[in-house]
This record gives C-alpha cells, structure tokens and sequence, in this order.
C-alpha cells in the first residue's frame, strides 16, 4: 500500500465527517464550508486552491473558539491544521478538544480527534501511541469513515512490519492483522476497503486464490480513491500471474473462466491489461 494512501483517505472522508458538524455558530460554520470546499479541491488535485481553502477554515475555527470554544472547533482546527500538515499545531487542537470533553452524540467528534492526534502523534515520530489510537478506533468507533481510516494505518504498520521479519514470526505477525480485519470485515461485509486489506495479507500470505476472490469483491463493493482501486487491480493481475504459474490442467481452465468472465465484465482489454491502463496507453 502506498505511502500517500493515508493522505488520500484525508480527502475522502473530510466531508463524511464534516457534514456532522451541524448546528454551529457563524463563524464554525464557515470554518466548516472551507474545510469541505479545500476537501473538493484536494480530490481534483487543485493543490493551492486547496490549501488556500484550509487556511481560511482554520481562520475561522480561531475565531470560533475565541467566541464560542468548544471541542467541535477545536476538532475542525485540527482537522484543517491535518491538511496543511502543521501537525504540532494540531496535536494541540485536538487535545484541546479532549480537554473540553464531548457531549452525549457527539462519540463521533471524539473518535475524530482520537484519528487526528494518533496521525499527527505519529508525523512527530510517536508511532506507540499513535498505533495504540488506532487500534483503539478499530474497537469502539461507529463511524465507517474512522474504521477505515484507522484500519488503514494499523494495517500499513503491521505490514511494515511483517516485510522486515522472516519465517514463523513474519506469518504470526500476518496472521494477527489477518485475524483483526477478518473482524472488522465481519462486521461491515459491504465495506470494500476491509477487502482490499485482506486482499494484501492474503497476497503476503502467498494465498493467492483469496487474495484474488478478495481483490475482485473489493472491486465490485467500490473502493475510496482512484490510488486504490488502481492498485486493486494490480493486485488482481498480481494474483492472476502467480496462479497460472501454480496452478495446472482442469484447475487451471476453471480458474481461466472465472477471471475471463470478470475481465469481460469491467471491460478490461486482456488478462493483464486493465481497462484504465489500456486508456493511458492509448492516449500516449
């Protein structure tokens, strides 16, 4: 998985949680409309646009508090402070918002700044607590934007760290995460970002029958940024070769008419060759 995953799902998920932040002041309400609008221009790749967008979200969020403080702004601070990447600023916004304490329906804003101080914890070399924040998400949040933002760093560190041991303790680490994202699968099927997580351990696995069935459900169920879903198809192609190399005869030709039957399906231009891959050659 790519090391920008994490900033893309940022973008992703800024304005499922955002549009949560209902019935604020004036000035928390434009903190929040600025937040939204920088979260647009990210996902267009305006970058400048974006950051400009982020500035002035955080502008109005000081203001907010300076009137009105509350955990709420503080999180939209922080949140703002996440994407211009001043994480010592936003470590002490979020943990202002703990300190103001989150009311009875606002778990959500909690499980927000939870992510937010474990991310930035973590920009400032603290990886301990930052995974100990995510594996605490993992847990007990409701909101499916958190479960896969912190799905998605627990699961990155975990990998990390598994490619840097060998043998039995390279598998039990695998194993493990195995075990966790099988959980949180369970418990949200439809989520096709979980699948796309077991697709990879199953690929470090060496299991690449699974990885591929997960790969292919991970596509089907859609997937959170364009980075994704590009690498999901990789990681298919990935499983595809490793498969005719493993498997012979009648498991072979069965397996053949399953994958020939998908990549009709997605209109891909071969067994290797996706259809968005067969559009950038085209166009070059």
């Amino acid at each position: 998985m790519s090391k920008n995953f994490s900033d893309h799902l940022i973008r992703w998920t800024g304005v499922c949680l955002i549009v949560l932040l209902a019935g604020c002041a004036a000035s928390l309400r434009d903190a929040k409309h600025f937040l939204v609008q920088g979260q647009e221009f990210s996902r267009s790749y305006s970058q400048e646009e974006a950051l400009a967008s982020y500035k002035t979200s955080r502008q109005f969020a000081e203001k907010s508090i300076a009137k009105h403080p509350s955990a709420q702004a503080y999180v939209v601070k922080g949140m703002s402070e996440i994407n211009l990447e001043l994480w010592e600023e936003a470590v002490k916004s979020f943990r202002a918002a703990f300190s103001f304490g989150f009311e009875k329906g606002e778990e959500w804003a909690e499980w927000v700044s939870l992510y937010g101080l474990g991310l930035s914890m973590e920009r400032l070399g603290l990886e301990r607590f930052a995974l100990q924040a995510f594996e605490y998400l993992l847990v007990k949040s409701r909101l499916r934007s958190i479960n896969v933002l912190a799905a998605q760093k627990y699961s990155e560190f975990n990998l990390q760290l598994a490619l840097l041991e060998k043998g039995k303790e390279r598998e039990k680490i695998l194993r493990a995460l195995l075990k966790k994202v099988e959980s949180l699968s369970q418990k949200d099927l439809s989520c096709g970002y979980f699948h796309y997580i077991l697709s990879q351990i199953f690929g470090h696995l060496a299991d690449h029958r699974k990885s591929f069935e997960e790969a292919v459900v991970a596509r089907e169920l859609d997937l959170p940024t364009i980075e994704i879903f590009r690498d999901n198809d990789l990681q298919i192609v990935f499983c595809f070769q490793k498969l005719q190399q493993e498997l012979s005869g009648e498991d072979w030709k069965k397996f053949l008419t399953v994958y020939n039957g998908w990549i009709v399906r997605w209109g891909w231009a071969g067994p290797e060759t996706p259809e968005w891959k067969h559009l950038h050659f085209r166009e070059k």
